[in-house]
């Protein structure tokens, strides 16, 4: 499941917008290493659905201590080691073609989900 997890959130993080783009992964097994088939992940993503609160606590917490483990590496080059993180926060618009999951017009005259 973590593995899973790890690659839709590579997939977001490369521009993907929905399941399904853990295909851009599956396409460079050499970097990514084997991805999950797209039955697999929704199946995945229905269990911690149906998981609720339970999943997210161990989600919350999995990520806690991989970013205290990457901080400790990075040791005087982490972004905090001066004293000062800067966060910087940017929307994204994901584009629906229904009105599936409460989907509405957006700012820039399309139609989904700010």
């Amino acid at each position: 499941p973590g593995k899973i997890l790890l690659d839709v959130a590579l997939a977001v993080a490369l521009g993907g917008d929905c399941l399904a783009d853990v295909a851009m992964l599956r396409a460079e097994p050499a970097v990514f290493g084997p991805v999950a088939s797209d039955p697999t992940v929704s199946r995945l993503i229905d269990a911690l659905a149906a998981s609720g609160e339970k999943a997210l606590r161990a989600i919350r917490a999995a990520r806690a201590e991989v970013r205290r483990h990457v901080w400790r590496l990075a040791d005087r080059e982490a972004p905090d080691a001066g004293g000062t993180v800067t966060v910087d926060l940017d929307g994204v618009l994901v584009i629906a073609h229904s009105d599936k999951e409460d989907a509405a017009p957006t700012w820039k005259r399309t139609y989904g989900h700010h």
